[in-house]
């Protein structure tokens, strides 16, 4: 088992759109790197395109919105209420980064074969077309083990770079050092307590810290960009961190990819009886 799938779980097979769309790739780790190499094995194709989308719908709005809109479809006025109530970005630096943000969060759940405690945070954001401040991705296993209760915290910081250079990597890098511990916890605790108390308590009496010291707090970062990314990676990644693994995703043309992905998630929410 390498020290990537001890860490953050395998990689998907191609009966999953992860694992038909990227080749996976670990590499040798040592005591500064630990290097998921993804590439694509297939084009990108329309059910990609359309599968990203949802995602990207999923991420942003809730499910009340989404039945609103389809309440209001085909009403008068229907585009100046889509617009009211838009969540998804229209600044380009906005898209590229709450897209990266998905694909990770989406990755790691996919790989260990689970869905996480997790907030939406893209949901809450007041202006869609900022970067919304906090972890770019904070999830919580919680789970029985011999009758025991145990938790895992996988934090993780996602980018998109036309092309990837040497800073990018090491901006990744240093914001998973360590000592790094997450913002977003108590934020976590309390949007959960508003549908599910008892949980939220569970979470509340863990110490983060603690979780970190024993070895349960799990640190994935992740760069988009072109082909040149695994390389890229390979070269100039150091890390202090040896709960990290750094998955790099090259692919052909990521800018046309994050474009096509929101311009069919757009489509959709134009549609919403399609959702």
């Amino acid at each position: 088992m390498t020290k990537q799938i001890r860490l953050i779980g395998e990689h998907p097979d191609n009966t999953h759109p992860f694992g038909k769309w990227l080749a996976v790739n670990d590499l040798p780790d040592s005591d500064s790197k630990c290097h998921r190499e993804l590439t694509e094995s297939t084009a990108v194709d329309d059910d990609l395109i359309e599968w990203m989308a949802r995602k990207i719908i999923n991420h942003h709005y809730t499910q009340f919105r989404i039945d609103r809109l389809k309440e209001k479809y085909r009403s008068l006025g229907f585009t100046k209420y889509a617009e009211q109530h838009r969540k998804l970005p229209i600044a380009d630096k906005v898209k590229k980064g709450n897209a990266t943000e998905i694909l990770l969060t989406d990755y790691i759940q996919t790989a260990q074969k689970k869905e996480f405690i997790k907030v939406f945070k893209l949901k809450y954001n007041p202006n869609v077309d900022q970067a919304i401040k906090g972890d770019d991705t904070l999830m919580v296993d919680l789970f029985e083990e011999n009758e025991n209760e145990k938790i895992k915290i996988y934090l993780g910081e996602s980018k998109f770079r036309k092309t990837p250079s040497k800073a990018v990597i090491a901006d990744i890098a240093g914001s998973l050092s360590k000592d790094t511990l997450p913002l977003s916890y108590t934020f976590l605790v309390e949007e959960i307590a508003k549908t599910d108390e008892s949980l939220a308590r569970k979470l509340d009496d863990y110490i983060v810290q603690d979780i970190k010291d024993r070895g349960d707090l799990i640190y994935a970062g992740l760069l988009l960009s072109n082909t040149d990314t695994s390389e890229k990676v390979e070269t100039h990644l150091s890390s202090d961190n040896p709960n990290l693994v750094f998955i790099s995703v090259g692919i052909d043309e990521p800018e046309e990819f994050i474009k096509a992905v929101f311009e069919k998630a757009e489509e959709l929410i134009s549609n919403p009886d399609l959702l």
